[in-house]
């Protein structure tokens, strides 16, 4: 019965962790203003293909999807264990007021289809860069003097590239032109959005805009790059990108009232009213915002050639090194190796996949942790990917790890280039038994390995017959039963007692041997001189009492008459009859009799023993 439950319970447990197997869900602000920027990211807990985002409206797409991967490996008393996770992140800015879902993203693992959940993000109509209340704005009070000025501001696109390959890196810079250093940028802006770009911000870490003159017709300019991103086309074609608005706050000189305007004798010469006009004397600045908008770019992206396209080609493209690293050559069975892959260059490094290796099957060979060490420049996005893999030998012999090969489109050949480790050999000995333990895997994570070797049955073999179940047989049945069957029979007995214990004369009749046999109990402890009366006392209790309870009889209307009456209406023996009286009578007169009176009081004991038992025998 123990083990049916166990099974069950075991069974359901089962199911609820395959049904928790793979993760995919959406994380996003439930609540942002308008123009701010904010994080929309899918992650998932297993590696899939074919990644699908959602049909994005009502914001602006600013960049992404950037994937990342963070993997961990932990040995804990002994068993490696693995957790990986991989995220799909938009960088998005609200344009409206309202309150608006996001569809949930598809993802395939294992040829099957996943979709995250929904999100409801609600965007508040004032945004960060709003005029506090009671502050007046001072953008129409000016709008007459900045002519001059803003319009000689404006902010403007350039694109390093103009007509890419696909994947090829491109660099997108955004340059504010202003003839004047009074100039303050409002860090509220819409953002471009990169439709089609893979993209990745080169100045987020960067603490102050990069500045420079210029001279355009004659003219010169202070020019800051307010904004750079390096973006990888991700599909052929003319690709847009949409304009970059962004609020900047300038101060423009404003004719202000002359201090001497009201005195007949300076205003009136014409070498003082010359004077205060041509000089800057009595003039102030005054702040104006505006919003510049700069031009859209239009890319036109090139396919990669079909020429020469090497197989394992996963859409690297860039110059890229490879450096492989094996710690170790020469093992026992069940103890880990390291096997290092290290792509190193400058190109798409972040959409870089895990290589395709061939390990040998009787190696067992976990996902590999990614490590990223990549570096966002205002030159461009270079630095290195590390795939490292965790591999345990499980069975002694001489193994070969082929080759890694590793495609890239190199952009300076404008071919592609595939990039090779050496092969390694391993030795594996046999192991001493003291490593297994340390490397124990549970045993549905086991690939069969080799072509006869399985896992030892440690308990006895138990067959059953297809078909048999537990649940709708006749033990099923029955233990279903029991609990009916027992609370059944609990009434029952229950109601039994009751009605037993309503007729009391029946009560005294069954307790009236056991309460005498208490009392004569009582009565052999009083066998002694100094407590003769006691005894005397217990012991015609002990026979007028069983006389009163047998047959229900008062003990007020006891007498011996009544006594011989009730036993010999019962087919009591004569003889037994008179023997009980007797015993009743010596009760009365053996304190009184002159003589022993120990042994007096011991055969009076032994007497009312007798009569009482064999009474009980006939009545019976």
């Amino acid at each position: 019965m123990k083990r049916y439950f166990t099974i069950l319970i075991l069974l359901i447990t089962a199911g609820f962790l395959s049904a928790q197997e793979v993760t995919f869900y959406t994380q996003a602000p439930r609540q942002v203003n308008i123009g701010q920027r904010f994080y929309l990211t899918f992650t998932i807990n297993q590696e899939g293909i074919g990644f699908i985002g959602p049909e994005i409206q009502h914001f602006d797409v600013l960049s992404g999807p950037s994937v990342q991967t963070s993997s961990q490996i932990q040995n804990v008393n002994g068993k490696i264990t693995q957790s990986t996770s991989y995220s799909y992140t938009f960088i998005l800015a609200a344009n409206e007021a309202g309150t608006f879902t996001i569809p949930p993203a598809i993802i395939t693992v294992k040829g099957k289809r996943y979709q995250s959940n929904t999100v409801t993000i609600n965007v508040n109509g004032q945004g960060g860069n709003q005029a506090k209340p009671g502050q007046p704005s001072q953008r129409s009070n000016a709008q007459s003097n900045d002519n001059s000025t803003g319009n000689d501001i404006f902010l403007k696109a350039i694109c390093d590239k103009s007509n890419p390959y696909l994947g090829e890196q491109i660099i997108v810079t955004y340059k504010l032109y202003t003839p004047t250093n009074r100039l303050r940028i409002n860090p509220a802006s819409t953002a471009p959005a990169y439709p089609g770009f893979w993209a990745q911000d080169l100045m987020k870490d960067a603490q102050q805009y990069p500045q420079y003159n210029e001279v355009i017709n004659g003219k010169k300019y202070i020019v800051a790059e307010i904004r750079k991103e390096a973006l990888f086309p991700q599909k052929s074609g003319p690709l847009t990108i949409t304009p970059f608005e962004q609020e900047v706050v300038y101060s423009v000189k404003v004719k202000g009232r002359s201090p001497f305007s009201d005195d007949p004798f300076f205003s009136n010469d014409p070498f003082f009213k010359s004077f205060f006009d041509d000089s800057n004397f009595g003039y102030e600045y005054q702040n104006v915002e505006k919003t510049l908008k700069s031009n859209a770019v239009t890319i036109n992206v090139k396919p990669l050639p079909q020429q020469n396209k090497p197989i394992n080609f996963t859409g690297a493209v860039g110059q890229f090194s490879l450096k492989p690293n094996l710690d170790r050559t020469e093992l026992k069975a069940n103890e880990a190796i390291t096997l290092k892959l290290t792509i190193s260059g400058t190109g798409n490094l972040s959409l870089i996949e895990k290589p395709d290796i061939n390990f040998p099957p009787d190696f067992e060979v976990y996902d590999p942790k990614i490590t990223d060490n990549i570096h966002s420049t205002s030159s461009g996005i270079s630095g290195s990917r590390t795939f490292e893999y965790l591999i345990i030998p499980r069975t002694a012999g001489d193994f070969k790890i082929a080759p890694v090969q590793f495609a890239y489109f190199d952009l300076s050949k404008k071919d592609y280039v595939t990039l090779s480790s050496p092969e390694y050999s391993i030795k594996v000995l046999k192991g001493d038994g003291t490593s297994a333990n340390a490397m124990t895997t549970v045993r549905e994570d086991v690939k069969y390995v080799g072509s006869d070797i399985r896992h030892l049955k440690e308990t006895p073999l138990s067959l059953k017959q297809i078909g048999s179940h537990f649940y709708g047989s006749w033990l099923f049945w029955l233990l279903f039963s029991l609990p009916a069957f027992f609370f059944l029979l609990f009434i029952i007995l229950w109601r039994n007692h009751i009605r037993m214990n309503a007729d009391l004369g029946s009560v005294r009749k069954r307790k009236a041997t056991r309460i005498a046999t208490m009392r004569l109990k009582k009565a052999k402890s009083l066998l002694s001189p100094n407590t003769q009366e006691a005894f005397y006392v217990e012991i015609s209790q002990a026979l007028w009492g069983y006389i009163s309870d047998k047959f229900n009889v008062p003990l007020s209307e006891l007498s011996m008459d009544t006594a011989a009456d009730r036993l010999t209406s019962r087919n009591v023996e004569p003889q037994l009859i008179q023997q009980f009286i007797d015993t009743l009578e010596h009760c009365e007169y053996a304190r009184f009799a002159p003589g022993d009176k120990e042994k007096n009081m011991e055969k009076l004991y032994s007497e009312a023993i007798d009569v009482i038992t064999h009474t009980e025998e006939q009545l019976k």
